[in-house]
């Protein structure tokens, strides 16, 4: 009776162990990759029919992924902090709600501490892109 016990005990423990497994990595969703405060490596902006502005991101400038019931962007760029909202698609596309535009958003890299995303400003004329080279 008592290794019927301990082999039950045994079982319970190994299925607990592995069913509870944390998310890491590429597994875990977009929205969660993103959370958190990143650093502004760099910036390129590009407007239809003019070459590519860059801009090299300062100590002051970041983006911050808030996990709260709102969904709450803080941005500090060039001098001006700005808050506002993200939603994360189905997809790896998410928007982002910020200073009266809608900017819709595309992952092309990321990493624990490496994101790389383009905007498209939504409805702008001429076609307003830019490109966002953030670090942790």
């Amino acid at each position: 009776m008592k290794k019927q016990v301990t082999l039950v005990a045994m079982v319970l423990l190994i299925i607990a162990g592995t069913g509870c497994k944390k998310e890491t990595g590429a597994a875990r969703p977009l929205k969660k990759k993103i959370e958190g405060k990143w650093q502004v490596a760099r910036e390129e902006v590009t407007i239809a029919g003019s070459a590519m502005v860059p801009y090299t991101g300062v100590a002051e400038d970041f983006f911050e992924f808030r996990n709260d019931e709102n969904d709450q962007l803080d941005v500090s760029l060039r001098g001006k902090r700005t808050l506002g909202t993200y939603g994360v698609l189905a997809t790896d596309d998410f928007n982002i709600s910020l200073s009266g535009e809608v900017l819709n958003c595309t992952t092309n890299t990321i990493t624990d501490n490496k994101f790389e995303f383009t905007a498209t400003v939504n409805g702008a004329n001429p076609k307003q892109t830019r490109k966002y080279f953030l670090t942790r």
